[in-house]
């Protein structure tokens, strides 16, 4: 049998206590209620339910949150990693002029030689193919040892010469039907003078 006390509590409040929070005095009505029979222990794990649901809940925002935050941060370091490497993409699409074949000063001083620029009107592409220029034109086949064709090879030898080049080798190439470009005009030595014997 439970004897019960009329003694007061060894920790009795003070009128200067401070008085219990609504959640704790919640808690001790439950209590109370459960000691009351079974309605009254419905009622606590129907609140003990409810409580849990909400921690639950509380855990999964967190969680919910932290998951985000650790998808976003590769994305940020990725982001900083490339942010750097912003100027070499801008540097690759830069123009050709950064081709090491490539010739960009050979245009501009063929076209001081043709102030009508019919006959660099016909240039495509020029470039060093090793120990070669090679200029591409729309020229056709038969237009061997043309005038134009013999002039870009003569206008092209004499700028590699005025770049240092002592041994300057120049071919002009026209469109061919079949495989490759057929050769037009080309200095292959230095006792060439620029005209072909035959289509190459």
């Amino acid at each position: 049998m439970l004897a019960v006390t009329t003694a007061p509590p060894k920790h009795a409040r003070g009128k200067h206590a401070k008085p219990s929070s609504g959640i704790a005095t919640g808690w001790n009505r439950l209590i109370k209620n459960a000691a009351l029979g079974e309605p009254g222990r419905r009622r606590l794990v129907a609140a003990g339910t409810g409580t849990a649901s909400v921690a639950l809940l509380a855990v999964a925002a967190v969680a919910g949150l932290s998951a985000t935050d650790s998808r976003q941060a590769p994305r940020a370091e990725t982001a900083a990693r490339q942010a750097p490497s912003a100027p070499a993409v801008q540097q690759s699409a830069a123009p050709a002029d950064d081709d090491p074949d490539g010739l960009p000063d050979a245009l501009p001083y063929l076209e001081g030689k043709d102030e009508d620029k019919k006959t660099t009107g016909h240039v495509k592409e020029i470039r060093r193919s090793g120990d070669f220029v090679r200029i591409y034109t729309d020229l056709e086949e038969g237009d061997e040892n043309s005038k134009p064709a013999v002039s870009l090879c003569e206008w092209t030898t004499q700028f590699l010469r005025d770049g240092g080049d002592e041994a300057p080798r120049v071919f002009v190439h026209g469109k061919s039907e079949g495989n490759g470009s057929v050769v037009l005009a080309n200095k292959q030595s230095d006792k060439d003078d620029c005209e072909v014997s035959e289509t190459r």
